[in-house]
């Protein structure tokens, strides 16, 4: 029989703050893991364990699920693992191939090492097989089992804005980010760029790290009318409950969780044709060449017709992946 916390999964990543998809998943992982009776799991805090800590929960267990979002560092952590003879259980936030050379051929070179690599899409999944069989596709979207109550203060405003226009969009921006090729990752200028001569129009930006909107005025010399940034930590949740409809304009993705969460807050979702999106998105190639009143009213009449996404099967689907390396 293995001791006591060799039989246990360590999950090693970093909780809010700062907000951020990866940091928002396992912090769901977490808590899911407990709410479904599964008690076999320790957990790591990169941003808060000291060095020594966590090399001693690591030589501790057996079983490792990494979640970290830099290339180089999964790579370094999947030799030590290797080295170590840990079974590594990996999540990759990002698609494949979002990164240069060399972060390409490190996150190619982890998968290899990994024992299971986890992916986000179909295209990621066709590349990880062909570095490692084991290869899954299992989605980071785990539905959050509260709401953050709102200030009293943040709830004004958004409810005062809401009232300013007769359709409302919203999007977010974890920070300020740009891809390989120079671009706005989230696309936010893009966005606004389409939206600010819109009169019937507004559009809500979730801003946490409040690194956007300086970027923003600088760039359209300041902020328009229509446009509102919600800045510092807040619950996502409370701006889609008085938007029509949510825009992922990113030039890469991973699953991204607001996308689901939009939906199951029964609000249209526009989404960049960047990567594969899920069914009940309403998919464009340029977002300057949108109709976005048009768009919405066409995602309006999917949502009658469809209804809303599936609950999320995620954490059944790791704790049958947990036991079956336990």
């Amino acid at each position: 029989m293995l001791p006591w916390n060799m039989s246990k999964v360590l999950i090693i990543g970093r909780i809010p703050p700062p907000i951020g998809g990866v940091t928002m998943h396992v912090t769901r992982l977490i808590e899911s893991l407990t709410a479904n009776g599964f008690a076999h799991f320790t957990f790591c805090n990169l941003s808060t364990d000291r060095f020594y800590r966590m090399i001693r929960k690591i030589m501790n267990h057996r079983i490792i699920h990494l979640h970290a979002s830099n290339p180089f560092f999964q790579l370094l952590f999947a030799i030590f693992c290797l080295l170590s003879r840990k079974k590594l259980l990996l999540t990759y936030h990002g698609n494949w191939g979002r990164y240069g050379m060399l972060g390409n051929l490190a996150v190619k070179l982890s998968a290899l090492m990994c024992s299971v690599p986890i992916v986000q899409n179909n295209e990621s999944l066709v590349i990880a097989k062909h570095y490692n069989r084991n290869a899954l596709l299992i989605s980071t979207f785990i539905p959050s089992a509260y709401t953050t109550p709102v200030s009293p203060r943040l709830s004004q405003q958004l409810n005062d804005f809401r009232k300013r226009y007769k359709f409302l969009f919203c999007t977010n921006a974890w920070n300020l980010s740009f891809d390989r090729d120079g671009r706005e990752t989230y696309g936010l200028s893009e966005i606004i760029s389409n939206i600010r001569h819109a009169d019937s129009g507004g559009l809500l930006i979730s801003d946490p790290s409040q690194h956007y909107k300086p970027f923003i005025e600088k760039k359209f010399g300041k902020i328009p009318e229509n446009v509102l940034f919600i800045g510092g930590q807040h619950d996502f949740a409370h701006v889609l409950h008085v938007s029509d409809a949510f825009i992922r304009n990113t030039t890469t993705d991973g699953i991204s969780l607001s996308i689901y969460e939009a939906h199951q807050c029964n609000v249209v979702v526009l989404a960049s044709a960047s990567v594969s999106r899920a069914e009940f998105c309403n998919v464009y190639h340029d977002i300057s060449k949108t109709d976005l009143i048009a768009e919405l009213e066409k995602g309006r009449a999917r949502l009658e017709i469809e209804g809303k996404t599936a609950e999320s099967q995620v954490t059944s689907q790791l704790i049958k992946l947990y036991r079956q390396y336990i």
